[in-house]
């Protein structure tokens, strides 16, 4: 048996990032989305918070979004 044959044992872990005292964290412009695009991504967040696959983030951090067209030309 291979090392990657097995999986290591599920941990259920926290992650945190601590910021220093006094430091801000420094804010861009986040390129603009279409209006489909923002629809789209909506729609994503509410179905994923929703089932509870994402949940909603404590961070002043946005962090950018990709869409990529299908074959089909759907997001």
């Amino acid at each position: 048996m291979a090392i990657c044959d097995t999986l290591l044992e599920h941990h259920c872990w926290d992650y945190a990032i601590k910021l220093l005292l006094g430091s801000e964290p420094k804010f861009s412009k986040v390129y603009p989305l279409f209006l489909v695009e923002q629809r789209e991504l909506y729609t994503f967040l509410e179905e994923n918070l929703w089932t509870r696959h994402i949940r909603p983030s404590k961070s002043p951090i946005v962090a950018p979004v990709f869409f990529i067209k299908k074959k089909n030309s759907f997001l």
